[in-house]
């Protein structure tokens, strides 16, 4: 009968005992299944801190976008400075010299040109007469018109902002004046075209006659 050979068994139990004591032994399949768990939370990491920067690159361009869409509905909804009633164009029934005689007819310093209907009549005062308000296509500027009374300086007709080459061909008077003639002045207030603010005027000398 063969006997082991006792230093064998002590070499191979001490070979393992000094695996295990020293920490040197590593299991193959725990090490490798170890390895794709770490890359997988590090690729959902990644992911999670793309999508985060993708939702905030989002959310400011939806608050721009909101910013501009409520500048231009708020623009939309103030009233326009411009009168309403102004037709593109000169006065209709115009002749060649009165269109050249007005287009000479200089007012502060040649750089503001006024047009309106020496004597306008209308049916009652609540009706449109021709007051024929021109902003003639030579000027540079806009133009807004007041029509003052001589007499008691009530301002009885306030136009609109008129561009240069518009007109107010009719329009009704802003106060209902009963049956009468009365002598008015009108002033021509001359705008800057970017700003509005007013850098000159011009008069001219109306009369307004209401029949009924």
């Amino acid at each position: 009968m063969t006997q082991d050979n006792p230093n064998t068994q002590n070499n191979a139990q001490m070979h393992i005992n000094s695996g295990i004591d020293n920490g040197s032994y590593t299991n193959p399949q725990t090490s490798a299944q170890a390895n794709p768990a770490n890359n997988s939370a590090s690729k959902n990491k990644r992911k999670r801190g793309a999508a985060f920067y993708i939702a905030i690159v989002i959310a400011v361009l939806a608050i721009v976008a909101a910013c501009v869409f409520g500048y231009f509905w708020w623009s939309d909804q103030q009233p326009s400075t411009r009168d309403t009633n102004a037709l593109i164009g000169q006065i209709e029934g115009k002749s060649e010299e009165e269109i050249r005689a007005e287009l000479d007819r200089k007012v502060e310093e040649g750089m503001f040109n006024i047009s309106i209907a020496s004597e306008t009549e209308f049916k009652d005062g609540a009706s449109e007469g021709p007051l024929r308000i021109e902003n003639v296509p030579g000027n540079r500027y806009l133009m807004q018109v007041d029509i003052t009374r001589d007499d008691t300086g009530e301002v009885i007709y306030k136009s609109g902002i008129i561009e240069p080459n518009h007109h107010i061909q009719n329009d009704t008077l802003d106060v209902d004046l009963p049956a009468g003639t009365y002598d008015c002045t009108a002033l021509f207030h001359a705008l800057d075209p970017e700003t509005e603010e007013e850098i000159g005027q011009a008069g001219a000398k109306v009369n307004i006659k209401v029949l009924n």
